[in-house]
């Protein structure tokens, strides 16, 4: 059913001439064209035009509607009623309209109050989640805010909700499934390059069981998050759309304002981590009493973290995306960052581990290195190196991605005897001759077999072959090595000789 913007007594017999469009009209059958088609063709123009309906004086000249015109309204689904010839065109006009004027005028209030309403949380200094919880409250319905990535940063619930929004509950980010659908669908391109909302119908295979309006979150021309308004079967006026866009506006507000004052922690963060691995010594005292109004004591043992991502990924983004992971996590770390790198300051006896597991979720191929405990303010520096050391033999051994310096052990002590005790070894001419594109697999199967400590079982389960492929590969070491394999100072020798290799060959 299309709205009526107006009710419209006519009085000449081309009523479609002289209308707008959203008019409902009231005609008498005087004005009616005689003959049948005439009669279809005259109704067509009205539908044409935008009429939203017709009513038509019965009782007097004609006891009901011509056969042809109700047919005509029929197949164009143009509402035909019938009205008692007694009741004056001028009083039914007069009281239609007086209801729309005052439609009208709810709305416009209506759209006044979402406009106040939203525009005093940003002036109360809101968050996302109270922009969530008042805009739901505004149109009534289920919003989701999410990040870039589809991280959900809020929500609100006011109704029952589908499979999708349970596992953006659960999960803390939209459902990967729906995603590649609604890519495969073009929705996320279509919104890419409008930058406007866009009606989601249901796709109960992907677990959207209910309908989406999707909204961008646009600053400065670019897409830095996304509103989700869950329908509940209630269909939605141009004033939630409103709001909707409104409340897409005032999401980008604030994201724009968290990232201005993060960028600025951020620097001055930096500005501190500078400081204390440059070693300003007349500032230490003064350093110390910064770190503890960023939450951290450094006169108890505390880590330094160091996260590296490959050189394609930007580390600005990666800085920023980490600082507001601590935030909303609420973690005991400072976060900043020196000479390109993201470093991470915490208390020791914090898990780290469990800390940098989170981490790696927010990218590809993340690599984390951790200093040892240290004490002292003055330390700084040291933790840095450590951290440094940590990352550049996980990155050349190609050890896990979380890498701690001090549990390096052996390998600590190859790296600080550095490259020069490379060229007095006696096993490393062997050892580059496995290396050789032919042998390849001889020196990555003699590595993975000194690893587990010459057991054969587990090197084979490791490399997915057959124990008596393993055992010709190890005489075929022998062999070459020249070396027994069997006494466990020749394995150690090899080990040690073969690491070498690894970090300076």
């Amino acid at each position: 059913m299309r709205p009526i913007r107006q009710v419209h007594p006519v009085s000449v017999s081309d009523a479609a001439r002289w209308l707008n469009g959203g008019e409902f009209i009231l005609i008498t059958a005087i004005l009616l064209p005689e003959d049948k088609q005439q009669q279809f063709t005259w109704l067509k123009a009205l539908v044409d035009v935008g009429a939203v309906g017709m009513g038509l004086a019965v009782g007097n000249s004609i006891e009901s509607a011509p056969e042809a015109l109700r047919r005509a309204a029929g197949q164009h689904d143009f509402p035909l009623v019938e009205l008692p010839s007694r009741l004056r065109f001028v009083d039914i006009a007069r009281s239609a309209n007086e209801r729309i004027a005052q439609e009208h005028m709810a709305l416009l209030q209506r759209a006044v109050t979402i406009q106040r309403v939203l525009t005093q949380l940003v002036l109360d200094g809101g968050d996302l989640q109270q922009l969530a919880h008042t805009l739901a409250s505004l149109i009534n319905q289920s919003v989701s805010i999410e990040n870039s990535r589809f991280v959900a940063l809020a929500g609100a619930n006011i109704s029952t909700f589908d499979e999708a929004r349970r596992y953006t509950l659960r999960e803390g980010r939209t459902d990967p499934r729906l995603l590649r659908a609604l890519r495969e669908r073009g929705d996320l391109a279509a919104i890419r390059d409008n930058l406007r909302p866009l009606a989601l119908p249901a796709l109960p295979q992907v677990g959207l069981e209910m309908e989406r309006i999707l909204a961008p979150v646009v600053v400065h021309g670019h897409i830095r998050g996304y509103l989700w308004i869950i329908a509940d079967g209630r269909p939605l006026t141009d004033i939630d759309h409103m709001a909707i866009e409104s409340g897409a506006t005032i999401a980008a507000l604030m994201m724009l304002h968290q990232e201005v004052v993060q960028n600025a922690e951020m620097s001055m963060k930096g500005s501190f981590f500078a400081r204390l691995i440059e070693g300003d010594a007349d500032q230490l005292a003064l350093l110390s009493d910064q770190a503890m109004r960023f939450g951290i004591d450094l006169n108890v043992p505390w880590r330094l973290l160091l996260v590296a991502a490959p050189e394609q990924q930007r580390q600005p983004s990666l800085q920023g995306r980490i600082h507001q992971l601590a935030a909303s996590e609420d973690w005991p770390v400072v976060v900043g960052h020196f000479a390109g790198q993201t470093l991470l300051l915490m208390p020791a006896d914090e898990d780290y581990a469990a800390l940098a597991s989170q981490l790696r979720r927010l990218a590809r191929n993340l690599r984390i290195a951790v200093s040892a405990a240290q004490r002292e303010v003055a330390s700084m520096r040291l933790a840095w190196e450590q951290c440094q050391q940590a990352l550049q033999i996980a990155r050349r051994l190609d050890l896990p991605p979380l890498t701690d310096h001090a549990q390096l052990g052996y390998l600590l002590t190859l790296w600080q005897a550095g490259p020069q005790e490379l060229a007095r070894n006696p096993h490393v001419p062997a050892l580059r001759q496995l290396q050789q594109e032919r042998q390849a697999e001889l020196f990555h199967t003699l590595e993975t077999w000194l690893d587990a400590g010459g057991n054969s079982v587990r090197t084979a389960r490791t490399l997915h072959i057959h124990r008596s492929t393993l055992n010709y590969r190890l005489k075929r070491i022998r062999e070459i090595c020249g070396n027994p394999l069997s006494e466990p100072a020749a394995r150690l020798d090899l080990l040690l000789a073969l690491k070498q290799l690894r970090l300076f060959g």
